[in-house]
């Protein structure tokens, strides 16, 4: 036995324990994070709210580590003042306010962007004895590069989700408006009627007009609101809107004309979205018909023809 087996072997097992955390931390989190949202559903039809309660204790496990978490994102989180800054907004944008999103985001941005890569240079080098410096630290780099922007991609993925989520229900929670309105309700009534209703169609979107509620209740204002309301979803037609009811409210005109005619005008952009995607599946097709489709069918065709030609030559 060499003297490279023994750290061959503990390199190996580093990266099993590296990835056994993970996996049970992403257990972990997701069972408390998919009981919380139980909870909360079946709390709410009863008006009471699960901040009230008292939280139940933590088993050891989870406090480990929960302060494993904390000692990784040190490591990689901002400076002071980073909450108050764009990268608060970003989470707030993806959907995520909990109070312990930031601390697991940038404990996981440490693990993919440090600890991985680390690990893989290990093994490279003493598990199979890559002798190229050269290439193990391409792969370090490399595997530090997708780990470093992996989570914001993800951050990015969900953030477009919840603006698409946002484009498509938002003609029709107008229009629900709209209804609200000429049936006699306020407008704060209106949104909260809507926000309650809105559910069947879109969880997300009725939780927003929900906090725009909440926040008129508290006190902040209903043009704080919905500013707050467009800043969270990033969409310029729920800006547009948010200015729109800000102004109608301002210069005394109807809400209901001016959501009529708000909803007409999100429709005619939605349609011309649809045929813009429409417009573009000539050109998307196009590389697929050439590369896969076109050799095939000339394949096809020609085929038998070449055997033949062949076989007429051969028996000349």
């Amino acid at each position: 036995m060499t003297a490279s087996t023994p750290l061959s072997l503990l390199a190996v097992l580093m990266v099993f324990l590296a990835v056994t955390l993970l996996v049970f931390g992403g257990v972990r989190l997701g069972s408390e994070w998919v009981h919380g949202r139980r909870l909360a559903r079946a709390v709410r039809p009863l008006g009471i709210t699960p901040a009230n309660d008292k939280p139940a204790p933590r088993s050891q496990t989870v406090k480990r580590l929960s302060s494993v978490l904390d000692s990784l994102s040190r490591l990689s989180v901002p400076q002071e003042g980073w909450q108050s800054d764009a990268v608060r907004l970003r989470f707030i944008q993806a959907g995520l306010r909990g109070e312990r999103v930031a601390r697991n985001y940038y404990a996981i941005k440490t693990v993919l962007t440090v600890i991985i890569p680390a690990l893989i240079g290990i093994v490279m080098y003493f598990g199979y004895r890559y002798d190229n410096l050269l290439n193990i630290g391409m792969a370090i780099f490399t595997a530090a590069a997708a780990g470093y922007y992996f989570p914001d991609y993800i951050l990015k993925f969900r953030t477009n989700g919840r603006i698409e989520e946002m484009r498509e229900v938002l003609p029709d929670l107008i229009d629900l408006l709209v209804i609200c309105t000429e049936s006699g309700l306020a407008l704060d009534q209106a949104i909260n009627r809507v926000s309650h209703e809105i559910v069947r169609s879109s969880q997300m979107v009725g939780e927003e007009f929900h906090l725009v509620t909440l926040e008129i209740r508290a006190g902040a204002g209903r043009s704080t609101a919905l500013r707050n309301l467009a800043l969270r979803v990033a969409l310029d037609d729920l800006s547009s809107f948010a200015s729109m009811l800000v102004q109608a409210d301002k210069f005394g005109t109807s809400i209901a004309e001016a959501l009529r005619i708000q909803s007409d005008v999100m429709r005619v952009r939605r349609m011309q979205r649809a045929e813009e995607l429409a417009a573009k599946i000539p050109t998307k097709m196009l590389l697929p018909l050439v590369l896969c489709i076109f050799p095939a069918l000339m394949l096809v065709m020609l085929g038998p023809a070449v055997i033949q030609l062949l076989t007429a030559i051969n028996d000349l």
